[in-house]
């Protein structure tokens, strides 16, 4: 398996995180993904820890993450 890590800056909320997670884990594409968060302390980012057998799934996973929270209104890079 291999691993990789993303951070999501602060000023997205961590509600709107949970929730982009959600949505991304009815995605039938990436079942083979997975991740976990870390503690989230405020003021600091999120981190998320992603899992899958290849790199690829891993790309699409946060391609996919940025796209919901783009959806959502929040920009991963402002």
């Amino acid at each position: 398996m291999i691993k990789d890590d993303m951070a999501i800056h602060a000023g997205i909320p961590e509600k709107a995180v949970n929730a982009a997670l959600k949505e991304l884990r009815s995605d039938e594409s990436l079942s083979e993904v997975t991740w976990e968060t870390a503690k989230a302390r405020p003021g600091r980012p999120i981190k998320l820890y992603f899992e899958a057998p290849n790199m690829d799934g891993i790309y699409a996973a946060k391609k996919r993450l940025e796209q919901i929270l783009d959806a959502n209104g929040f920009d991963l890079y402002a």
